[in-house]
């Protein structure tokens, strides 16, 4: 029986997980607005881990 056990802080910066701001969301889809009765928090923008960059696509072969 293997047991899991999660990824520390320090090794979730080791591997170099960053995050990113990006536009929230409503459940519909559509983008959320911020809320002017809360001026420390801005509800518009939320953050999102960073997407890994891919390599070089491979070259057709004709």
């Amino acid at each position: 029986m293997s047991r899991f056990k999660p990824a520390s802080e320090e090794e979730i910066a080791r591997r170099g997980s960053e995050t990113v701001k990006v536009r929230a969301r409503n459940s519909d889809g559509t983008l959320k607005a911020d809320d002017p009765s809360t001026p420390d928090v801005n509800e518009a923008w939320t953050e999102a881990p960073a997407k890994k960059k891919r390599g070089r696509p491979a070259k057709n072969k004709d």
